[in-house]
């Protein structure tokens, strides 16, 4: 199948690499250390989540213009200096002796984040799929939560036995070691000479031009309210995924150990992988706003049952199920964003949306890591997830309801349902 012909196939291998460790390492892991450090520096869990914070805060800035330079500079390139400054970086964390090492390094993984892992996989993966696109990039994002089950449990064990810093040297010898060479060795940006997209049809483009030039621009889309709508819910759901990273921290704070924290981590993962491969396939079998109810009381009942369970097995079981209520943030946003708006401007209008959604996930690691420090508990934030998931899956059913009608009368994009 790897044939020089058919070297799509080791340009998705190389995208599911990304994600397993991009997505399931770098970013994944990062809420297993806000302990341990805590406790090494003497400060509360909010002035260490400020390092996510910056670094969300970075990649929120960088998104605005990030697929502007990855169009005009050679991705594979940017690729390998972006994993290497990731990898150097965590490395050298775990020789910090003071906080401002790691804001420093957490803003520039923050920084490189848009180019290495958020915006590398569709992008690659549009160049090289012609067919089979949807199929290879639901298998690609998925292959994250696969990353985050495996590593969870195996960065948890070295910070167990060998402690925090040793923890930091493994990640950053993981990145240095898998993806710079992966990036340097592996990757291109699109076919060249006898190489093809998977699934290259001569007679597609005149098509597939067309196809593009239908929909709403985001000046158009910014007078509907589905936009809002959907921003809303984008807001509201980032929001509450900034607490995945505090869950490992809530299951010590009941009384467990970190190993348990790590596996009911795992278990959102898990359930992250499940929700994406399962909304993507119903939301084009079924009818849309019942698919988003039945996601969102996944995440109702996940959350709650966080809360509120305090043995090993239902806590996982409600990791797993809050991971599938992950689904309506991590696939359907982005697809209502094409079904409502249309192809004509996506790119433009899902990367302003994931912008505010990336400043919302920014600051509710630190907001939730000030509510633990003010009441000893992760209760306060907790019940607000529920409520989150509430308006938010209001917003999209709504947003669902009125877009044909509001897309036709502007006269765009007849993608809407």
């Amino acid at each position: 199948m790897f044939r020089k012909s058919n070297y799509a196939w080791w340009i998705f291998a190389g995208t599911c690499l990304i994600s397993l460790v991009g997505f399931g390492l770098i970013i994944n892991t990062v809420g297993l250390f806000y302990g341990p450090i805590s406790v090494a520096f003497h400060v509360g869990r909010a002035e260490v989540a400020l390092m996510s914070s910056f670094q969300n805060i970075a990649a929120a800035i960088v998104l605005l213009f990030a697929g502007k330079i990855m169009a005009k500079v050679s991705v594979k390139w940017v690729l390998v200096v972006c994993f290497a400054v990731i990898g150097v970086g965590l490395a050298s964390l775990s020789s910090a002796n003071s906080m401002i090492h790691f804001y420093v390094v957490w803003t520039l993984i923050g920084i490189c984040q848009p180019f290495a892992i958020i915006l590398s996989i569709p992008v690659l993966l549009g160049n090289w799929f012609q067919k089979k696109l949807g199929t290879v990039m639901g298998i690609a994002l998925g292959i994250s939560a696969v990353g985050g089950t495996l590593f969870n449990p195996l960065i948890s064990s070295v910070i167990t036995n060998s402690g925090w810093r040793t923890g930091l040297l493994v990640e950053g010898l993981i990145v240095l070691i898998t993806m710079v060479p992966t990036a340097l060795f592996i990757l291109k940006d699109k076919p060249s000479g006898s190489q093809k997209a998977y699934g290259f049809d001569p007679n597609s483009t005149a098509l597939d031009q067309e196809k593009s030039l239908t929909g709403l621009t985001l000046k158009e889309s910014l007078k509907t309210p589905m936009f809002y709508l959907i921003a809303f819910a984008m807001v509201a759901l980032q929001f509450v995924a900034g607490f995945v990273q505090h869950i490992s921290a809530h299951i010590v704070n009941i009384g467990m150990p970190l190993t348990i924290g790590a596996t009911v981590v795992s278990g959102v993962m898990m359930g992250a992988a499940v929700g994406k491969i399962t909304i993507g396939y119903l939301l084009d079998k079924f009818n849309n706003g019942l698919v988003i109810v039945i996601y969102t009381l996944f995440g109702i009942i996940g959350w709650s049952g966080l809360q509120i369970m305090h043995s090993s097995p239902l806590l996982v079981g409600s990791g797993f199920i809050l991971g599938l209520g992950q689904g309506v943030l991590l696939v359907a946003l982005p697809f209502f964003t094409r079904t409502q708006f249309g192809l004509k401007d996506y790119s433009n209008i899902l990367s302003v949306i994931s912008m505010f959604g990336a400043v919302s996930s920014a600051a509710a690691v630190s907001i939730d890591g000030m509510f633990f420090d003010i009441s000893k508990s992760y209760a306060i934030p907790l019940t607000l997830n529920v409520f989150l998931y509430i308006f938010s899956g209001i917003a999209v059913v709504i947003s669902i309801s009125i877009a044909k009608k509001v897309v036709v009368k502007l006269g765009g994009s007849q993608h809407a349902e």
